[in-house]
């Protein structure tokens, strides 16, 4: 599973990543065509695609492993939340506080599997 070990770390990366995108925003940028397929869509898609991976990685893992503390909800928000972070690191339409809740809470996630990894080796 040094794989999902792995993918933690570099979802951990990309969230913040997204944070530090989110916070350097000084003012909305415009919603062109242009900037969403320039920025916004290769971003996304890089990040989706680790994501995806990463979910059927961690949920084969929480069923063979059952940790005591991680559960398969949580996956399935943690991919919904990343989702939206990724998205909004760019337009800047939500919420302050709700965008670091978000991340907040997949730190949370990526950060308790990975101090599982170290209890397991």
């Amino acid at each position: 599973m040094l794989n999902l070990f792995m993918l933690s770390n570099e979802l951990l990366q990309l969230i913040n990543d997204c944070k530090e995108r989110f916070e350097g925003l000084e003012k909305k940028p415009e919603k062109t065509e242009e900037y969403f397929f320039t920025k916004v869509k290769p971003a996304f898609e890089f990040g989706m695609n680790k994501a995806k991976l990463w979910e059927s990685l961690a949920e084969a893992w929480v069923k063979e492993q059952k940790p005591k503390y991680i559960h398969l909800t949580q996956i399935e928000s943690a991919i919904e939340h990343i989702e939206q972070i990724i998205l909004q690191s760019f337009y800047n339409d939500i919420n302050n506080q709700r965008f670091h809740n978000l991340y907040n809470s997949i730190e949370y996630i990526l950060k308790s599997i990975l101090s599982e990894e170290q209890t397991i080796s």
